[in-house]
């Protein structure tokens, strides 16, 4: 009987690991990524872990965010747009508010930028119009407002919401507790709604497939809607990290463009298929740390920042092959 249990539970270990082999390779290359940095600068510490993940805070927001909507079998190119958004309302009415204010706000803003790209998720299943095309669209009225909103830099926040994000209610130094414990939190939350609740299956279900999904009784519509609230939600913790991160608001269109493009990238790194139906938030979160690191680590070894941009982008699409090949694979194995 004993021995009975135990090959089953070393079977559902092994059929995990398989499942999850992309993930756990993204969190071993980040792991090795780490010690190569460590090795090429002088003194790595406090300070350095501290650095990379309060500034990884905004971009593995947006991963997560944009990790749902793609599994959803979607894509949403305003995340950036609301992360914008999100920082000038937040710098706007935050400034020289008292913290308990600032911490209703900062929920306020979460719950209504949930609500909103829901009800952009509601229009695209309603409509038909291609994810794509909508939310091109709204990312630059998302733009508009946040330049409405605050028509140049300017705003601020309490100290303490600061150090809520940075570890320092200054947001410079601090220790890399704080940071790391704003990355986990959401990112464990959204792993265990989307793996173990039934929205979370839904919402795999319609990525993998939305005609069966719809044949086999699920909620297809609310599934979607679901997602977009989550992107939403996710969008809107990043333009909160951004302000404490910065101490101001700042509504530059190209923000929000680099933004949108770096989690769609950092989504293809994590191991989520475009296609939509496979792959774990939590590879993406790993992933838009990655990013964050390539131009320290690529400036260390004395590569010029601007062929930076070049290696990052060699390294996407090498991935994205590497991923359409792996998903060949398995579909003629299949």
């Amino acid at each position: 009987m004993m021995t009975a249990v135990r090959s089953a539970s070393t079977a559902v270990w092994r059929a995990g690991l398989t499942r999850n082999t992309w993930t756990l390779g993204v969190w071993l290359l980040l792991s090795a990524l780490l010690i190569w940095y460590a090795t090429l600068i002088p003194v790595f510490g406090q300070f350095q872990i501290t650095s990379i993940s309060k500034n990884s805070l905004p971009l593995v927001y947006l991963a997560i965010g944009q990790a749902i909507i793609v599994i959803a079998g979607g894509i949403d190119l305003s995340l950036g747009a609301l992360l914008l958004l999100t920082n000038a309302l937040a710098a706007r009415l935050m400034d020289d508010q008292p913290f308990a204010m600032v911490l209703f706000i900062a929920i306020f803003l979460i719950a209504g930028l949930g609500i909103l790209n829901a009800l952009v998720g509601y229009i695209i299943s309603v409509s038909g119009v291609p994810d794509i095309v909508v939310t091109l669209a709204t990312g630059y009225i998302w733009s508009g407002f946040a330049l409405w909103i605050l028509p140049s830099p300017g705003g601020g926040t309490a100290p303490e919401f600061r150090w809520l994000f940075t570890g320092a209610q200054s947001g410079i130094g601090g220790t890399y507790i704080m940071p790391i414990l704003m990355m986990a939190a959401p990112a464990i939350l959204v792993f265990l709604l989307s793996r173990h609740t039934r929205i979370g299956l839904s919402i795999y279900a319609i990525g993998s497939d939305s005609i069966a999904a719809r044949l086999a009784g699920l909620d297809v519509r609310r599934a979607k809607v679901s997602s977009y609230a989550i992107g939403g939600a996710m969008a809107a913790l990043a333009g909160l990290a951004t302000v404490a991160l910065t101490g101001t608001g700042d509504p530059r269109f190209s923000v929000g463009a680099n933004a949108t493009l770096n989690s769609v990238a950092a989504v293809v790194l994590g191991g989520v298929a475009l296609v939509g139906g496979t792959g774990l938030v939590l590879g993406a979160v790993a992933a838009g740390v990655i990013l964050i690191m390539l131009n320290p680590i690529l400036s260390a070894v004395g590569i010029d920042p601007n062929n930076a941009q070049i290696i990052q982008g060699l390294l996407i699409a090498g991935v994205m092959m590497v991923g359409g090949l792996v998903t060949l694979l398995r579909e003629r194995s299949a």
